[in-house]
């Protein structure tokens, strides 16, 4: 398992969205009806790009946890506070104020950058949504399917559950965006567990529609994690625009 995920659980903080019960309308499954009209769609990658001196602090970071593994472990399941991360220690390997810089992301936000691009079609009747890839690079977007007869959103046949309504403020990478999220996690960590990575067991499933205010652009993210006991058999966290 790499540590580029466990050390975003440290230094990136929670953010909170309002949340509206599926029970009460389908306006999320109108609004994804509404939103992909098109029959085929350019898909770009997005990538986040950090100042040249905090990609060198998150680099040594994550190498220095590497090194300490289970210290690692230890610490994160000792002192981890969801919305505050992680407090200093040396075995960090950087200094107090290096680790502050990560710690304060949130004022110097990273650049948003086009990494790559790649082509899908999709398929479409009254009822259904899914997408088929043209290019090998986004095969995976193809597990992915909506049913809005039964409003039910479907990823490598696991129905997902519809998770919230989300509109934020114009301080995201993004600017300002609204639209909407499906999500499913399952782990076999109790929250009052001590983190042990050997014995993890977790699948997270989320995925989100949405529209850029300012652009119009169409807002897509999958994210699709699955490790059991050290073995990923899945490791996707794909962000990108839909044109």
């Amino acid at each position: 398992m790499t540590y580029k995920f466990f050390i975003y659980l440290i230094i990136l903080t929670h953010v909170a969205y309002g949340q509206t019960s599926p029970q009460q309308n389908s306006k999320q499954f109108s609004f994804v009806d509404s939103l992909i009209v098109k029959e085929k769609y350019i898909v770009e990658f997005l990538d986040f790009e950090f100042p040249a001196d905090i990609q060198d602090i998150l680099i040594r970071v994550q190498k220095s946890m590497a090194e300490k593994k289970e210290w690692s472990e230890e610490y994160f399941s000792k002192n981890y506070k969801a919305g505050e991360g992680l407090p200093y220690h040396e075995n960090f390997g950087v200094t107090k104020e290096e680790y502050q810089k990560i710690k304060n992301l949130d004022k110097t936000p990273p650049t948003l950058v086009v990494k790559s691009t790649a082509s899908i079609k999709t398929n479409r009747t009254s009822e259904t949504l899914s997408f088929t890839a043209i290019e090998p690079d986004v095969k995976f977007i193809e597990l992915l399917k909506v049913d809005f007869k039964n409003e039910l959103l479907i990823f490598n046949n696991d129905t997902i559950p519809f998770s919230k309504e989300i509109s934020t403020s114009s301080s995201t990478p993004f600017g300002e965006w609204h639209g909407y999220s499906w999500k499913k996690e399952i782990s076999n960590l109790k929250e009052e567990d001590n983190l042990k990575m050997d014995n993890l067991i977790t699948k997270i499933v989320e995925i989100n529609f949405g529209v850029i205010k300012a652009t119009d652009k169409i807002l897509l993210k999958i994210k699709y994690k699955d490790i059991n006991k050290l073995t990923i058999k899945a490791n996707i966290d794909m962000l990108c625009y839909l044109k």
